[in-house]
């Protein structure tokens, strides 16, 4: 789950306009085949410095082990494909719209792991909050 996260948070950080500062960022995750709600919503708060802001793949690059191609960014909405590497190899899309202070997407990912496909959809609403605190 905190991978999901970590990826849409990275991608959301793409955008200049996004402004650095402390986010509060909750990522709603289902998997195909299970009850509707049967996850829990993950709640983070998290400082976006402007270096974060700048050049998310230094965020992507912490553990995350993810690739995003086919990055098509209008100003105010991001689309991408992602191929994540780990313990369960994913694949997907994922759509980011943006402003300087909200940020809300989706990321739809495909697995497979033991000859079971999994197929997960994440939604990200994101919020600036203020400045980072020291």
């Amino acid at each position: 789950m905190h991978k999901f996260l970590l990826l849409l948070v990275t991608t959301s950080a793409v955008a200049a306009d996004i402004q650095p500062g402390n986010w509060e960022m909750t990522v709603t995750l289902s998997v195909a085949g299970t009850p509707a709600g049967a996850i829990a919503p993950v709640t983070q708060t998290r400082c976006l410095t402007q270096e974060d802001a700048r050049d998310p793949s230094k965020l992507i690059g912490a553990g995350a082990g993810c690739e995003f191609t086919n990055k098509r960014d209008t100003g105010s909405e991001l689309s991408f494909d992602v191929a994540c590497t780990g313990q369960v190899p994913m694949r997907g899309k994922g759509v980011v719209q943006y402003s300087a202070q909200n940020v809300s997407g989706t990321l739809d990912l495909t697995a497979e792991a033991q000859g079971q496909k999994l197929q997960t959809s994440s939604k990200l609403t994101a919020r600036r909050l203020g400045d980072c605190k020291s």
